[in-house]
């Protein structure tokens, strides 16, 4: 491959590139070229040279931790020694893989090729310029350099499946275009090796350009490989390629934000982590094309700022992610930030850092940090909301740290990323995560926690007969998948409201109908209604697994609680607790890819026939707080008098005796359709489907949920 027969040589700042060449002397063409593109002030594609002093002091001043962390990240690499823990790493890794003599790029411990791909990123770069910046130690620049060069003369194009694999050339060129930025005037970052890379990055580019297909169109794939196509069109834009690839890359980005991102905001395939992955790339397409003076397509852009919103309402008190799907527990405020800065948002940087971070400040440069930091907080009126077309709600009394937070899910399956998860629900209040997703763990089906944690058992819902609804396969197939049906939101000042089901156990001989209704009493607590809908004999069960920690359950109410000493608690209550059966059991948590640790659950199981309801009370505490509720069922009557079957409703009373009131929930399990179907409840004649009474000093307030 002949370099120079690839540019446009006739581009302004590269006649004197032109003349090297037809003067046949390529050592000083290709210095010429290094030497333009150090010096070349379009396109921007990173901060500037301007900036650089400017941006190191404002570092060493704000940012001492993160310089001390990329530091020590920089000695590894200088070392050979590889542990992927930088932002967004997909695939985490915490044990250290050290190589004494030459790199293999094809290596794959611990039997997991996501390590390799991880490895072949070349994330790790980043880092390490930016240690090299901050430090002018050389030995990082030359560890770059040498890297870099191993790399390409390592991994001939199309001769290695898992280094030329299309996500990484998309994410690889990215990180080295980026690099280019911190080592460009470095002595070991020699014309000869600007070159190499130079000429590589044709073959990314080419490589990308060629292999997009309808499969990725509908894929995180697809957008991370645009995306890096797009930044790669960019940088190499005297390419005489450069223009089509820009074009290409800006057609499947339009392509992939149409197909892949619903209307209410939320990534399709059902996992925060590749709804971030994925939002990273649109952000990061419209900044540059916003610095860069591209046209960027508003379906884009929109679809940026409809999956950032969605981020907004996704995270919780403390910032981060549910670890729905295949995802980690990851913070959200970087993310945030991002959008906050590219839509100039004072409702976005409500979920962002309260200034400028330590990768928003490269990114963005002097004019990022000014913008940002100077940006007001803007809060959102509506705090809680529903994502109907995903299927996914979220309940808070707030936007402080210490405020209550429910999630809740009943939509598509998602693809392989997606886990058998209809009906789940994540708790957080008052600063701790109390039941949660237990996560992913690994990609690899040589651990068998790994399809454990896509199980349906490993999630807050239930169960029928111990059958999953959706049957996990392997890592990334299924089998029977169940679908969800229909789904309900309402939200207003004194409540939250959400229900769903799904047709899991429409199979059975005796099929069961499941559905699961969730209210939020501002900002007290949630009542949970499981309601199973059969004609024959059944198994029902509820599972609530928690964050790690000891959890106590009362053998007589059968009550679940937390036991965190000095810090906030979370009870489970049954209402109907004379059926059940309740056991602890033991079990794992994923927080990040290829890291496991203990936690406990709680399991509920109700042996009945016919339609059976099963009610718990979800009430967070305080920290040192006492006051605990009292519940108790209350019998509801008909108009002529006669207490009605539970099989047609059930209520019961909280009395909360902090705050010196009572409230009454009552539940009919059939829609009120005849005249003697408006009950009668302490008094109290009400009609609907899920009415809530509150009483306090004399006074009463009755209201229609449902």
């Amino acid at each position: 491959m002949n370099l120079f027969n690839l540019l446009h040589l006739d581009h302004p700042g590269l006649i004197n590139v032109k003349e090297a060449v037809e003067r046949k002397q390529p050592e000083e063409a290709l210095r010429l070229l290094k030497d333009y593109y150090m010096k070349r002030e379009e396109p921007k594609i990173s901060f500037n040279d301007s900036e650089k002093e400017s941006l190191i002091k404002y570092a060493l001043v704000h940012f001492q931790e993160d310089i001390d962390r990329l530091i020590e990240v920089a000695e590894q690499v200088v070392n050979q020694t590889f542990i992927f823990q930088e932002a967004w790493d997909m695939e985490r890794t915490n044990v250290p893989v050290a190589f004494k003599g030459k790199i293999d790029w094809n290596h794959i411990p611990f039997e997991d090729p996501e390590w390799t791909f991880m490895l072949n990123r070349h994330r790790f770069f980043i880092p390490l310029g930016q240690a090299y910046l901050l430090t002018g130690d050389e030995r990082y620049a030359h560890t770059f350099c040498k890297q870099l060069s191993d790399w390409i003369d390592s991994n001939p194009h199309k001769l290695s499946t898992h280094t030329w694999r299309t996500i990484e050339v998309g994410l690889r060129a990215s990180n080295w275009i980026k690099a280019f930025h911190y080592f460009k005037n470095s002595i070991h970052f020699t014309p000869k090796l600007f070159g190499k890379m130079i000429g590589s990055l044709y073959e990314h580019g080419q490589c990308l350009a060629d292999d997009f297909t309808n499969w990725k169109a509908i894929s995180n794939w697809g957008v991370i490989e645009s995306k890096g196509l797009f930044e790669l069109a960019i940088y190499v834009s005297e390419f005489l390629e450069a223009s089509k690839w820009q074009q290409l890359s800006l057609e499947r980005l339009k392509k992939t934000a149409r197909l892949q991102v619903m209307k209410d905001g939320i990534h399709w395939e059902q996992s925060p982590m590749y709804h971030n992955e994925v939002l990273l790339c649109y952000l990061g397409a419209v900044h540059l094309g916003k610095d860069n003076k591209i046209e960027i397509d508003k379906l884009i852009i929109e679809a940026a700022r409809k999956m950032a919103y969605a981020d907004l309402y996704m995270a919780k008190p403390n910032h981060h992610q549910p670890m729905k799907g295949d995802s980690d527990d990851f913070d959200l405020r970087d993310i945030i930030t991002t959008a906050a800065i590219v839509f100039k948002d004072p409702c976005l940087k409500l979920g962002g850092f309260s200034s400028i971070d330590f990768d928003n400040m490269w990114s963005f440069g002097v004019n990022g940090i000014n913008l940002y930091n100077h940006l007001p907080v803007k809060k959102l009126k509506n705090i809680s909301c529903g994502f109907e077309d995903s299927g996914n709600f979220f309940m808070r009394s707030g936007w402080d740290e210490n405020d209550l937070y429910l999630y809740f899910h009943c939509g598509q399956l998602g693809g392989g990323h997606g886990h058998a998860d209809l009906l789940h629900m994540d708790v957080h209040a008052f600063g701790k995560d109390f039941l949660m997703d237990l996560g992913r763990y690994n990609y690899s089906d040589s651990y068998p926690l790994r399809k454990e944690l896509k199980r349906a058992h490993s999630h807050n819902t239930t169960l029928v007969d111990g059958i999953d609804f959706t049957e996990c396969i392997d890592t990334w197939n299924f089998g029977r998948i169940a679908v969800p049906l229909a789904t309900k939101w309402v939200s207003e000042e004194a409540f939250d409201y959400v229900e769903g089901s799904h047709n899991g156990y429409f199979h059975l001989e005796d099929p069961v109908y499941v559905s699961r209704k969730i209210i939020f009493v501002k900002p007290y607590y949630w009542m949970l209604i499981d309601v199973f809908e059969c004609k024959g004999e059944h198994s029902f069960s509820q599972n609530f697994h928690f964050a790690p920690g000891e959890i106590e359950l009362n053998e007589d109410t059968k009550s679940c609680s937390t036991q965190n000493m000095d810090e906030a608690n979370l009870y489970l209550i049954p209402i109907y607790s004379n059926q059940i059966t309740a056991a602890i059991n033991e079990g794992k948590i994923s927080y990040e890819y290829n890291l496991v640790e203990q936690n406990k659950s709680v399991q509920y199981e109700l042996k009945s026939i016919g339609t059976i309801a099963m009610m718990q009370l979800i009430y967070p505490c305080r920290a040192g707080d006492q006051s605990m509720p009292t519940v108790t069922t209350v019998e509801v009557h008909d108009l002529l008098g006669d207490v009605v079957s539970e099989n047609d409703a059930q209520a019961c009373k909280i009395c909360l005796p902090h705050i010196n009131e009572e409230h009454l929930i009552i539940v009919c399990h059939q829609k009120p359709s005849l005249h003697r179907m408006s009950y009668v409840v302490e008094g109290t004649q009400i009609f609907g489907e899920i009415v809530l009474i509150k009483r306090k000093n004399g006074r009463k307030e009755v209201i229609v949920v449902k």
